[in-house]
């Protein structure tokens, strides 16, 4: 994930029972016998004992061991798969990320910018757009999406945060109304660690070809999906959305999702791809 930046030029993870036919002993036997043979008064005639249970068999785990040592195998070559297959160069063919409008809402395009040189060489998007976005009354917000059809497009933001030096104050899962969409989405509230105590929130999500997701892991399992089964689309996109921190709070949770939710409902008319 490419760097964050939060100014406008820098604001961008038994026993046996008795039986009822016993009897009492036998009228020949001694007295003493007979009287320690005899049921109490508590305890009625012809009455069985309780049965005891008997004790379950101890569970035999190998029988189970086969199975395990399957599942882990291929749970095994899945993370491998995703993680070492190889990165197909980025796809030219039906490139759409410039549609996004310039006016998304209240907000207008201020400017775009590039991503590094380095980011672009490891992530390999197909595409990508960055830009910075400001409402009139100058609040600046920040819009990115990558466009990948291979799971290395994608990194994790969970890590790529911490990297960049900063820590999560907050990190839930909401949800974005857009139209009669619900979009499961990623808030975070970050703080950076570079000593200038820089506050900042976010939200971001994936669009799969099999729908939304909040996490990369199974955002990239839904695309390897696809690809797999020859689905029509096999192109996910990473949206982000990035705002620097007034200091309160609330109003700014208010504002990064009312902007996100904006964005993404003036992309439902032009970008069908990114939101179906």
């Amino acid at each position: 994930m490419e760097e964050m930046k939060t100014k406008p030029e820098e604001l961008m993870t038994e026993p046996h029972a008795p039986t009822n036919g016993e009897t009492v002993a036998s009228a020949s036997a001694p007295v003493e016998s007979s009287v320690a043979s005899a049921p109490t008064t508590d305890e009625p005639l012809n009455t069985p004992k309780a049965i005891q249970p008997r004790p379950a068999p101890p569970m035999d785990w190998k029988r189970f061991g086969a199975p395990i040592s399957v599942l882990m195998t291929l749970t095994i070559a899945l993370v491998l798969a995703i993680q070492f297959m190889p990165r197909p160069a980025p796809v030219a063919e039906g490139q759409t990320l410039a549609k996004v409008p310039q006016t998304l809402g209240d907000w207008t395009m201020l400017y775009e910018y590039p991503i590094s040189e380095a980011a672009l060489n490891e992530l390999k998007p197909d595409e990508y757009i960055a830009r910075i976005y400001v409402s009139g009354d100058g609040t600046q917000a920040d819009l990115s999406i990558i466009g990948g059809s291979h799971t290395g497009a994608f990194h994790n933001p969970q890590v790529c945060f911490r990297v960049q030096n900063w820590e999560f104050v907050e990190n839930q899962e909401i949800t974005l109304t857009v139209g009669n969409r619900q979009i499961p989405a990623r808030f975070v509230r970050l703080l950076s660690l570079d000593g200038s105590r820089r506050e900042a929130v976010g939200i971001y999500f994936y669009s799969t070809p099999m729908g939304y997701r909040p996490d990369t892991s199974t955002a990239r399992i839904l695309l390897l999906l696809a690809r797999l089964t020859g689905m029509d689309q096999q192109r996910a996109y990473f949206v982000r959305f990035l705002m620097t921190s007034t200091g309160n709070a609330e109003n700014d949770r208010k504002r990064i999702q009312h902007f996100a939710e904006q964005a993404l409902n003036a992309m439902a008319q032009t970008n069908p791809e990114v939101v179906r």
